[in-house]
């Protein structure tokens, strides 16, 4: 892809060696100039791609590896193509459930119920409620980080609040379904379209439809399934009606007692 060709063109050395079926082929450029490259026989190792390079000091002068950032784009990837193993300087990173696993691995023991999990040909995702307060989601297209969301993330938002809804036969407000919302959403997108040239965020409208669809019909049949993780959930979003209305009527005191100052 194109990231690779950047990295390529930008190390001062760059090899990369693929493993099928016991016989592997090796390539190592300088530059993006090819210096040398091989076949031959490599029976003992599993199938797959290794990578090793080096920055070329002429165009950086120092620099230094954000390794926190490296490992948490590994697990990412790990998560999206579960049994998928990754090794990043001999760290291993390799994801069973998907996005269940980055799900539990963010949110850690914060889970209010166990997570509803669904896996489509096209739309992947695992979520739940935790303790803290706000929404928190890491949404993906096609493998790539969209830390901005986009209609994607919108649309799963949705998804969540009408199924919730129509699970309850309620018609809770949003803001109080969503609070303490925490979820992991990705997406397969045949031709996507991004708002800016780093893909942060998505723009397709012609995914909303079948998104909401899917998720919300997942959300409703795992509190069916499910009765003691819809009772916690309820409660939570009573609580959350509950706090944001006594907060609504001390900001309307306040503004109240400011306005007979002022007179």
């Amino acid at each position: 892809g194109v990231g690779t060709k950047a990295v390529n063109a930008l190390s001062s050395y760059f090899v990369v060696r693929a493993y099928r079926d016991g016989k592997y082929a090796e390539a190592i450029f300088s530059r993006g100039d090819l210096l040398s490259q091989k076949k031959g026989k490599a029976p003992n190792e599993p199938d797959g791609t290794y990578f090793e390079f080096l920055p070329d000091t002429e165009i950086f002068d120092e620099y230094d590896f954000n390794y926190e950032f490296v490992e948490r784009r590994m697990w990412n990837y790990a998560c999206l193509n579960s049994g998928l193993k990754l090794l990043f300087n001999k760290q291993k990173f390799e994801s069973k459930h998907g996005l269940l696993d980055l799900l539990k691995t963010e949110a850690g023991e914060d889970g209010l119920y166990g997570p509803v999990y669904n896996k489509g040909q096209y739309l992947e995702f695992a979520f739940t409620h935790v303790q803290s307060y706000g929404e928190a989601y890491r949404s993906f297209v096609n493998g790539q980080y969209t830390s901005d969301g986009g209609t994607h993330q919108s649309a799963f938002r949705e998804g969540v609040f009408k199924g919730v809804n129509e699970f309850y036969k309620k018609n809770f407000n949003a803001i109080d379904v969503r609070d303490g919302a925490f979820g992991a959403v990705a997406v397969k997108v045949k031709d996507p379209v991004f708002e800016s040239q780093t893909k942060n965020k998505l723009g397709n409208t012609d995914v909303r439809g079948w998104i909401v669809n899917e998720t919300r019909e997942a959300i409703v049949d795992f509190l069916h399934k499910n009765r003691e993780a819809a009772d916690k959930l309820e409660l939570r979003i009573v609580h959350n009606e509950k706090l944001r209305k006594e907060l609504n009527a001390v900001k309307k005191e306040a503004k109240e007692a400011a306005r007979r100052i002022e007179i």
